[in-house]
């Protein structure tokens, strides 16, 4: 009798325990929604970001996580933005969060943001960049990049006020070519491009759009050529802008500065792909590889440690888009989750927009403050900016801004014939 008590004491105990521990465990954790493309053709540069956020969830859960509880991932699977969109909706709904980390792809952001607005649901968005996704008055997303105009009209800055000046040319006379693919993202940079170089009064010899699908780019390679281009300013991901390139040589695609503005022409593959023909191609992102003076003293000793983790973890150093990954999530982490007191979406909203890191605080060299409800791109980092990189011997350098700068500008590029010699003709 005794025994058949215990057993039974013994089975109910287990079922009890089999019902509770789901919740028990959540309730001991802080979930957070991790929404990014991790397969389909963006995959690569969607767990790079992804990476770069496990590395501040690590930093701070070896701390004793966020009020004493450790910080645990929820993966969704953005591979498209419908997907995105579902994804985000299954977070909220099956999984009961409360707050969504992402995104990446500015299509994926616009999408999935959408939902979480909804169901009132914190958006952190990290990395997708395109100007719309904080221009419709959303309350819950907040986004701690730059905005893609700012990468538009940086290149075309940087044509006009170095380019030009430095090769002796009048800038007004300076042929510019533009090419992006063709979604949101890269029809956001390129418009604001094309839009900021005709108002400066530079000659645009050609704007041309195309899909991220295409496999054949020589027809814009010869327009180019033909329109004796002396910029090319480009907004490509990795397939496409290798493809370019790759025709850019065949076709004897001569430029005297050829701007990229971030995915592809910031990326290893880039260097590891074209070797010594990856370098003078110029490229836009936050910056990695600033000039130390631009950084605080924390700042340093954060980044320092941040690329020792990721480079152990992952078995390379951290690049653009792992490190955006690292500063959305190290904001979130430190900045806005201990002030909040929990993931309730009003508690958060109410401490996002109460942060205030000065210039120098993060490790791409800029500050964080976020436009309030009403303000026209209500949500964003305002005190976020990129800066220009060229690649010099495989390896990416700040040169603009100049108090970013590590190195000065190499200008003209070579022609093809001449990095076949080993000719070079730079003007100081």
């Amino acid at each position: 009798m005794r025994k058949s008590i215990t057993a039974f004491l013994v089975a109910s105990l287990l079922v009890f325990v089999l019902c509770i521990s789901p919740a028990a465990i959540a309730a001991e954790k802080v979930r957070i929604g991790a929404l990014f493309p991790f397969s389909g053709p963006l995959a690569l540069l969607g767990q790079e970001s992804f990476n770069g956020a496990t590395i501040a969830a690590d930093m701070i859960n070896e701390k004793g996580g966020i009020w004493g509880k450790e910080i645990e991932w929820v993966k969704g699977d953005g591979v498209d933005p419908k997907k995105a969109m579902t994804e985000c909706e299954r977070l909220i709904s099956v999984q009961g969060l409360k707050l969504i980390f992402g995104t990446y792809s500015s299509s994926r952001s616009y999408a999935a943001s959408a939902v979480a607005e909804r169901n009132k649901v914190i958006y952190w968005e990290q990395g997708a960049i395109a100007d719309p996704i904080t221009e419709r008055g959303f309350k819950y997303l907040f986004r701690t990049c730059p905005r893609a105009g700012q990468f538009g009209i940086l290149a075309v800055d940087f044509a006009n006020e170095v380019v030009a000046p430095k090769l002796g040319m009048d800038p007004k006379k300076m042929k510019v070519a533009i090419m992006y693919e063709d979604s949101l993202y890269g029809t956001s940079v390129g418009s604001s491009a094309a839009k900021y170089a005709m108002k400066l009064g530079m000659k645009v010899v050609g704007t041309d759009s195309y899909s991220l699908k295409i496999v054949d780019l020589s027809p814009v390679v010869m327009r180019f050529k033909a329109r004796e281009a002396d910029v090319i300013i480009a907004t490509s991901y990795l397939t496409d802008g290798l493809l370019f390139w790759r025709q850019a040589k065949e076709g004897d695609l001569n430029v005297k500065a050829f701007i990229g503005t971030g995915a592809c022409h910031g990326m290893p593959d880039w260097a590891e792909t074209f070797g010594d023909e990856a370098n003078y191609i110029f490229n836009i992102d936050p910056a990695i590889g600033i000039n130390p003076k631009a950084l605080s003293p924390k700042t340093k000793a954060v980044l320092k440690e941040f690329q020792e983790r990721f480079n152990k973890k992952f078995g390379h150093l951290p690049a653009t888009h792992a490190s955006l990954g690292f500063v959305g999530a190290r904001v979130l982490f430190e900045e806005v989750l201990p002030r909040a007191g929990s993931l309730d979406p009003e508690a958060v909203r109410e401490a996002a927009l109460q942060v205030d890191i000065a210039k120098g605080g993060t490790i791409f060299g800029f500050g964080v403050k976020f436009a309030p409800p009403a303000h026209p791109a209500a949500g964003q980092n305002l005190l976020a900016h990129p800066a220009l990189m060229q690649w010099q011997e495989q390896r990416m350098w700040v040169v603009y801004p100049v108090e970013f700068g590590l190195r000065d500008p190499l200008l003209p590029m070579p022609t093809w014939e001449e990095r076949a010699k080993g000719i070079t003709r730079f003007v100081k």
